[in-house]
């Protein structure tokens, strides 16, 4: 009887150590499949994840306050209201590319890449 209870007690803990081989080995599948997300997403040769993963931090692609202050620096109240609309609109799609336009001093584009300014000029950004 004693040698049934010590191989009923071994089946146990094979079966516990099986369940717990494939939780990690389900885990770490998760994570390397998060990983090359990330890893696409700031890849510019690779267009496959246009939008950030939810692991990537906003402030890796969302515009900061200085930057925000230069991009309306120098335009009247209408266009830095327009401005700070397209930001938000572009930031509340998780775009990491982007152009913001404006009308005023002649009409122009700020050219956006994961809230850096990337370029701008005179027109339409086309």
């Amino acid at each position: 009887m004693e040698e049934d209870l010590i191989q009923i007690f071994e089946m146990l803990v094979a079966i516990v150590a099986a369940i717990i081989a494939y939780w990690q080995h389900h885990k770490k599948t998760i994570a390397e499949n998060r990983t090359g997300e990330v890893i696409a997403f700031f890849d510019p040769g690779d267009d496959s994840v246009t939008t950030p993963p939810a692991t990537v931090p906003s402030r890796t692609w969302k515009m900061n306050e200085e930057t925000r202050r230069w991009v309306l620096s120098g335009h009247d109240a209408a266009n830095q209201g327009e401005l700070l609309s397209q930001i938000e609109d572009c930031e509340g799609q998780h775009l990491s590319h982007y152009y913001l336009t404006f009308s005023d001093r002649g009409g122009g584009f700020y050219e956006i890449e994961y809230g850096l300014m990337k370029g701008s000029g005179s027109g339409n950004p086309e």
